[in-house]
């Protein structure tokens, strides 16, 4: 592709961690991972951080670890990444999906309560494509029902929420570090938590299960690597700049995008968010399929994410509609996320006026 959808953000430094992992002969759970565990809980203003090999097994971990499992629910927005269903059902717990806002895509707060039944858990609000869920309502809500929350911010590192960094805010927060993402490690993540006894109990299950003390409860091999975390500890400690780098660019692509006729960002501009990558709205009636496959023949990767889940072939049969999910639905068919990365010079006119060329012939 000429432009791609995503580029990782690595340079000089991020290769010379890596090169000096390599000559001290480990690779595997040592002092790497242990001062990035630290770094990160450290910036995030939490006793401590587990590192993990993804997003989705973060999330898996800290539901188990909270105590989530078979015959239980777990409440979460109809329009999220696969992986976070994913991991309520690898607990055995059902997820229950409710309905969106417009504004925002994040999950609708007043759409929670009537989805709660004597099984709810817990609730996992997404800060989808970096915008943070709106949390003060969220946590009145589990405050009054004793439910755990349990953040997705997986998409959402450094974005901040009421005063705090998302993930920090909940009783646990999990984050992904794949290759799209604005702190990368390649492939993996990591579980923060206010609660000492919870990150152990996190920590434990990620390393099969093994504490400080024995072989505490069952758990699994899913821990983080030297050299993912030597990268992560680079990444981190020039995130706020990155972050900003790509505040600045998504203003200039909203600005460009607003000349695409029918095209609409309809999420307000927010220097709380951490820019993940750069949806849009199709107008209503659009063969996204054809739109796609014009911008792929200019060179210009894209990515139709995401479909409301109960939509997917397979899902659907494995979840709870708490109410109509019309939102998700319609924004899951319309959305297009165009190629966002660190470091574009004139993509994003480019971009804008392909997109433009590809609506007009589809």
């Amino acid at each position: 592709m000429k432009i791609p959808l995503a580029k990782s953000d690595i340079g000089i430094d991020e290769t010379a961690a890596v090169v000096r992992v390599m000559e001290s002969a480990r690779i595997a759970f040592g002092p790497e991972m242990t001062a990035f565990e630290a770094e990160f809980a450290r910036y995030h203003d939490v006793p401590d951080a587990v590192m993990v090999n993804s997003g989705t097994s973060g999330l898996m971990v800290s539901l188990l670890a909270a105590g989530v499992g078979p015959g239980d629910e777990v409440i979460l927005p109809a329009l999220t990444f696969l992986g976070s269903v994913n991991a309520i059902l690898a607990t055995g717990a059902v997820p229950v999906l409710v309905d969106v806002l417009p504004t925002s895509a994040n999950i609708d707060p007043a759409l929670i309560q009537p989805a709660i039944t004597d099984k709810t858990r817990a609730i996992m609000p997404v800060h989808l494509f970096g915008l943070p869920a709106d949390m003060t309502p969220i946590l009145a809500l589990a405050k009054a029902n004793h439910l755990l929350i349990v953040e997705d911010a997986c998409e959402a590192v450094g974005a901040d929420s009421g005063g705090r960094k998302v993930g920090a805010v909940g009783d646990a927060g999990v984050f992904g570090f794949y290759p799209n993402k604005v702190l990368t490690t390649g492939e993996g993540g990591m579980i923060i938590a206010l609660d000492q006894a919870l990150v152990d109990r996190c920590r434990a299950m990620v390393n099969q299960g093994r504490h400080s003390a024995g072989v505490s409860l069952p758990g699994h091999s899913l821990r983080g690597t030297e050299l993912g975390a030597a990268i992560g500890r680079v990444q981190l400690a020039s995130l706020d700049e990155r972050r900003q780098a790509r505040t600045s660019l998504a203003a200039r692509f909203r600005e460009v995008i607003s000349d695409v006729s029918g095209v609409s960002v309809p999420w307000p501009p927010s220097t709380e968010r951490s820019w993940f990558t750069f949806p849009v709205l199709l107008p209503p009636g659009t063969d996204r399929s054809r739109v796609m496959q014009r911008l792929t023949q200019a060179g210009i990767e894209t990515g139709a994410y995401f479909p409301a889940l109960h939509t997917i072939s397979g899902v659907g049969a494995q979840v709870r509609q708490s109410g109509p999910l019309a939102v998700s639905e319609a924004l899951g068919a319309r959305l297009l996320c165009l190629p966002f990365w660190r470091g574009m010079t004139s993509e994003p006119e480019m971009i804008a006026g392909e997109l433009s060329d590809a609506l007009s012939n589809s």
